[in-house]
């Protein structure tokens, strides 16, 4: 199996806790790593390769140019459905965003396991902690509607209404999966209708759902939320007895991958998070709390750019709307 990522030079202090998160794990020490070059800087570079990941430039693909004015960011959003082109001879393809991390290596092995039945492995964004099933759910379906309106059209909106999100951010494929050349069909269909940030995670989950029954009769694994926990949807608690990460409700299993992929909280770094004990202390989420030295030292920049430029953010403040 090859685990693939994308990064540019300032997303690279999130790159870093990835990486080590794999490559310090005995499991991961000897897993194939990819990585979507999206500017990073020459030292950058070779401290991946130092640490045997290989390094890709992605091409634009379907039609795009660096003239069209798109962020560079969007070229590894749509080379995402042609990872095994990029990165040949491997059984199995996973994808983590850079923003996500590996605290449990269990996860990794379902995503692996799932993905072997033939299809792929993927965490819809259900569970009981998630805050779009409370406060936020018009919201969230409005943002649901949006994308799916602004992409596929009003009918395929309310369709997939209720539907939940496959988040691409983490799954895995096998390299002989149908679904990356149906994938790669749905993203060039749904260009001519518009383009947003969210076209491939959109046109992924359009394909598998029109043909969801098939799909799940052929070997679709649906994983549990731990293994891509959202902090966008619910913030963890901190088992301070194990030094974990856990689900915030009872049995408290601790999470597989952390996927740190809320904007407001990268933007404000840290935020406060509940012990087990009943305690409240303050953290940043990331691999071994951002405590790792190496020979290459990032800082997590002052502000980010948002990757979103192109399009949608679904926000309780914008209520699902166009920012």
């Amino acid at each position: 199996m090859l685990i693939a990522t994308a990064s540019s030079a300032e997303f690279f202090h999130f790159l870093q806790g990835m990486i080590l998160s794999i490559r310090e794990n005995p499991q991961g020490a000897s897993t194939a790593l990819g990585c979507f070059d999206l500017g990073l800087a020459d030292e950058q570079k070779a401290w991946l390769e130092e640490r045997e990941v290989k390094v890709v430039t992605p091409e634009w693909g379907f039609g795009f140019t660096d003239q069209d004015g798109m962020p560079t960011p969007f070229k590894a959003i749509l080379a995402r459905p042609s990872i095994p082109n990029y990165f040949p001879g491997h059984d199995i393809y996973m994808h983590m965003d850079a923003d996500a991390w590996v605290q449990d290596w269990e996860a990794v092995e379902l995503y692996r396991q799932g993905a072997s039945r033939g299809v792929m492995a993927v965490t819809p964004e259900i569970d009981r902690a998630f805050v779009s099933n409370y406060g936020t759910s018009r919201s969230y379906r409005g943002f649901i509607m949006n994308v799916y309106t602004d992409l596929r059209g009003p009918e395929a909106a309310e369709k997939y209404r209720d539907y939940p999100i496959l988040n691409t951010g983490v799954f895995a494929l096998p390299k002989d999966s149908p679904v990356w050349e149906r994938w790669r069909q749905r993203i060039q269909e749904t260009l001519q209708h518009g383009c947003n940030f969210h076209v491939e995670q959109a046109s992924v989950n359009y394909e598998i759902f029109e043909d969801l029954d098939n799909y799940l009769r052929a070997g679709l694994e649906f994983l549990p939320s731990r293994c891509n926990w959202v902090c966008h949807q619910s913030l963890p608690k901190w088992n301070s007895e194990t030094g974990l990460l856990v689900e915030p409700f009872l049995p408290h299993a601790p999470l597989g991958i952390v996927h740190r992929a809320s904007d407001d909280f990268k933007q404000k770094k840290t935020g406060q998070i509940q012990t087990l004990d009943g305690r409240v202390i303050e953290m940043n989420l990331k691999y071994r709390e951002g405590h790792y030295t190496t020979d290459l030292t990032t800082n997590e920049p002052e502000k980010l750019r948002r990757w979103q430029d192109a399009g949608f953010e679904w926000t309780e403040e914008t209520d699902g709307k166009t920012t």
